[in-house]
């Protein structure tokens, strides 16, 4: 004898979405699509305007070396432009390596008698208050009850009373001399001598005007102040302009992006890459003390 299983209706239960591919880490993202592009580090930091050193700790995700995250999603921004990357993609990427998460709430505090609050074994803290303050009350009663009222005699204070001077009739102050004090004569003051100039300002101002020559690649701000404190240039200089600075040694030099400007004086290059920051600007002196 054979059984005849009953037909079951078919399952409507969808099964789960498999859960996300977790993202590359930003750096190997930028490290890869820069190897696509065929681009050095020296080709990025020329169309980012970035350091070297601040796109190595980029594709390295060193977030440690870099500055604020507000800073570091622009350095982001710059690469994915120039590397035709999915901005927010990348972005993606990097808030969920750094955003802290929010702190959980404790289920209990604990005071400094040890007590703790949201404990069911101890009293409410509205309960612990009031016996506190009953028992300050009932103390200060029994203090009071015990020592009574000290009353302390008060004593009147002393009135003294000043006589009026004696007046001096007016033909009397009339009549008498006045006493004219006798003038001693002063020293003669001796002039002050003039005051010299500090050696330093005296040297600047004898030393022979030095020339400085800028050529600029890129477009940059440029700073100049000579030792007599004129100033030879502020603006900004747009890539294939020069200048030709005249002034009192040594002449301070603050370049806004350094490695767009080549530097001359006395005829030889001078290397900035020494005086670089990590913002790509440059402050420096010449001649060198």
């Amino acid at each position: 004898m054979t059984t005849e299983t009953p037909d079951l209706p078919p399952s409507t239960e969808t099964p789960p979405a498999p859960a996300p591919a977790p993202l590359p880490s930003p750096g190997s993202m930028i490290r890869e699509a820069r190897a696509r592009a065929r681009r050095s580090l020296e080709d990025m930091a020329a169309h980012t305007k970035l350091a070297r050193g601040t796109l190595e700790a980029l594709e390295r995700d060193d977030y440690a070396a870099l500055l604020e995250p507000v800073y570091v999603r622009g350095y982001y921004r710059k690469c994915a432009k120039v590397l035709e990357m999915d901005e927010e993609r990348l972005i993606s990427a990097y808030q969920a390596r750094v955003s802290p998460r929010p702190p959980e709430a404790p289920s209990k505090l604990r005071l400094a008698s040890g007590t703790e609050l949201g404990s069911s074994s101890r009293l409410p803290v509205s309960m612990a208050i009031s016996a506190a303050v009953v028992a300050v009350v009932v103390c200060a009663f029994i203090w009071f009850a015990r020592n009574g009222i000290q009353t302390y005699p008060v004593t009147p204070p002393t009135i003294e009373v000043i006589e009026p001077a004696p007046s001096v009739p007016l033909e009397q102050v009339m009549t008498e001399p006045l006493s004219v004090p006798e003038v001693v004569d002063a020293a003669p003051v001796a002039a002050e001598a003039p005051l010299e100039p500090p050696p330093a300002a005296a040297a600047a101002a004898t030393a022979a005007p030095v020339t400085l020559r800028l050529r600029f690649t890129q477009t940059s701000w440029i700073r100049v102040d000579d030792a007599g404190g004129r100033t030879l240039l502020n603006d900004i200089r747009r890539a294939g302009s020069e200048e030709n600075l005249t002034g009192q040694p040594p002449l301070s030099v603050f370049l806004g992006f350094a490695p767009g400007v080549e530097v001359e004086f006395d005829g030889r290059r001078i290397d900035v890459q020494p005086y670089l920051r990590a913002n790509n600007t440059a402050r420096f002196s010449v001649p060198q003390p």
